[in-house]
């Protein structure tokens, strides 16, 4: 069985797909990109941006029943190589009270939608 996700406090879906699927235990979260909940790209750089994208995958967790310590994959693309090192320490702090890091990919690519530096999809396992 399957159900979509939704929260309210996470950017609204911008085309036709859910902000996640819980299939059983597993929750699929869909791609988020650095957007505020009127859908417009967050203002600074890839710290900020960052951020954004990790507190929105945040509130589709918590939707979904479950935080940060649920996730078990995550996928980063990122505009640019060369935005790495502040990638993984936004990424690093962020994540920094999870005991065990969620195994991890990094795809850089040469763009985004929006204009986006960074985009990031994850797989959380719900036990409940």
């Amino acid at each position: 069985m399957q159900t979509a996700i939704f929260s309210p406090s996470a950017p609204a879906p911008g085309g036709f797909y859910s902000q996640a699927v819980r299939a059983g235990n597993l929750l699929f979260l869909s791609g988020q990109l650095p957007l505020d909940l009127h859908g417009r790209l967050v203002d600074g750089g890839i710290v900020e941006q960052t951020n954004q994208v990790l507190s929105n995958l945040q509130h589709v967790l918590h939707a979904a029943g479950a935080d940060l310590t649920h996730l078990v994959q995550i996928t980063i693309y990122v505009a640019g190589i060369e935005h790495w090192p502040a990638v993984n320490a936004a990424y690093q702090s962020f994540l920094a009270a999870v005991p065990v890091p969620p195994a991890r990919a990094v795809v850089p690519v040469p763009e985004l939608h929006y204009g986006a530096l960074i985009e990031i999809q994850a797989i959380a396992m719900i036990i409940a």
